[in-house]
């Protein structure tokens, strides 16, 4: 069963978890449908755009989220403190922004860049605005208001998006969408959480906030390496047309994992940081988590991956075939990222963030190392297995400093996962089959979504001694109650 304070955390993952599933389902049904209004190349401009949009965020939050949201005294300075540091950055970054894009334009061959990279640039400051109702509803554990919050703003993004390339918009669609869900998310936060914060200067705090956040920046820094280089490398290489298909292939195979990454870090951090002088009930809560993304992100994935197939041109069409095989790669890169969260979180939250940094730096050098010759020799394909490849010793890692710091076996570290992967291995390998044995068609893919979670669900209750069944129907429970 679910302890009491087990049952808090599923409570609050469940808070954000329905709001990354509106905003995942959100995301895909945009693409799908600018699928067919669009071309890879403008997917390709979009997608080059948004690469340098992350570096700028990640740069610009330089860890002080972070370090505000794990503090202890001295809140309501530290969060002028950060407005200023958040303005200096800013201003800084688009300077570089309109300094740069061209030099990024000629890289790629497309001069559409440049522009695009610049107006990506002014949510840099829009987001300031949100930065202060973000840090306290996030210190309070507000996830339910967070969570509102970003359901409006992928709404917002997605019809303006869509109504836009309807116009005739192309890639301009999606970045004046991009600006304007910022905008709405912004509202939305400052309706919830309106305390008013001027930037202030205070060196001390200043020290003692980036002290702590460049370890963070760090792995943001690297982070952006990893999940951004492989974009660059095709762009460079391959072409700007095919980082749209690329583009296309993770927002289909790594949103899963990704999105359900993105509800336990924002949940889990906090969480872990209280719990912090409470080894116990850290360990109880790693497990719980690692169990719970497991059970949800395995079938998700594998099933992605076994119907790539028919999924691909039922969703974008048939010209859209090259998407296939990447998109089969990268959901099992999306169950990987998804499953690496819980024991970061600890190591973070119990002040060990130096692992973090040590690695994301070995990850980013080797991508860097290997990303450009795998897009030379092997293209979409060679990127896809080796950024996947790169994610599994990622998490193999974690796992392994995880059992060291918490003194357990590595054995009992990855127990909760163990049910999760059979009983996802046997499902892979019958749709895997059944899908040359069916025709192709609706019918057919439907057909074979119904088996695989049935036959995921009785596996499942039996590997596990009915447990993992059990407690995602108590996880289910919570996503529906009331904040």
């Amino acid at each position: 069963m679910l302890s009491a304070h087990g049952a808090a955390i599923v409570r609050n993952v469940s808070y954000v978890g329905v709001a990354q599933i509106v905003t995942m389902v959100l995301s895909l049904a945009t693409a799908v449908v600018l699928a067919r209004l669009l071309t890879p190349e403008d997917f390709g401009v979009f997608s080059l755009g948004m690469v340098f949009l992350t570096l700028f965020l990640s740069t610009q939050d330089f860890g002080i989220f972070t370090a505000v949201v794990q503090r202890d005294t001295r809140i309501d300075e530290c969060i002028s403190v950060g407005l200023t540091l958040r303005w200096i950055t800013a201003v800084l970054l688009f300077f570089g922004a309109v300094t740069f894009s061209p030099l990024v334009a000629i890289y790629v061959g497309n001069h559409s860049i440049s522009a695009v990279v610049i107006v990506l640039a002014l949510n840099l400051f829009i987001l300031i605005y949100a930065f202060p109702s973000q840090v306290l509803l996030t210190r309070s554990l507000g996830f339910y208001r967070l969570s509102v919050a970003s359901v409006v703003q992928y709404t917002v993004i997605s019809v303006m998006s869509i109504a836009l390339a309807f116009l005739g918009f192309t890639y301009w669609g999606l970045v004046y969408g991009s600006v304007s869900g910022s905008v709405a998310f912004v509202i939305v936060l400052r309706y919830f959480e309106s305390r008013e914060y001027k930037p202030r200067l205070d060196g001390r705090l200043m020290s003692e906030l980036l002290g702590f956040g460049k370890h963070i920046l760090i792995s943001s820094l690297m982070g952006f390496v990893i999940f951004n280089l492989d974009q660059i490398a095709i762009a460079g290489v391959v072409g700007v047309a095919s980082v749209g298909i690329y583009y296309l292939a993770v927002k289909l195979g790594r949103t899963v994992g990704e999105q359900i990454a993105a509800t336990v870090n924002k949940v889990l951090f906090p969480t872990m940081s209280r719990l912090k002088d409470n080894p116990e009930l850290l360990r109880t809560s790693y497990v719980q988590s690692l169990r719970m993304i497991a059970i949800i992100a395995v079938p998700l994935s594998v099933g992605t991956s076994a119907l790539a197939p028919v999924l691909v041109p039922a969703l974008l069409g048939e010209e859209w075939s090259a998407v296939i095989i990447p998109l089969a790669i990268l959901s099992f890169q999306g169950l990987l990222n998804a499953l690496i969260p819980p024991a970061a979180n600890v190591l973070i939250s119990i002040g060990r963030p130096r692992y973090i940094s040590i690695q994301a730096t070995i990850q980013a050098l080797a991508l860097v190392v290997g990303v450009y010759p795998a897009a030379l020799y092997f293209g979409i394909n060679g990127v896809c297995v080796l950024t996947t490849f790169l994610s599994f010793g990622v998490l193999i890692y974690f796992l392994l400093v995880y059992s060291s710091i918490q003194k357990q076996s590595f054995r009992s570290v990855v127990r909760p996962i163990l049910p999760p992967a059979v009983s996802g291995s046997v499902v892979f390998l019958v749709l895997s089959s059944l899908i040359h044995a069916l025709p192709s068609g609706l019918f057919s893919f439907l057909a074979l979504v119904a088996i695989g979670g049935l036959l995921y669900v009785v596996l499942l209750h039996f590997v596990s001694g009915g447990h993992d069944v059990r407690d995602f129907l108590s996880l289910m429970k919570g996503a529906v109650r009331g904040p």
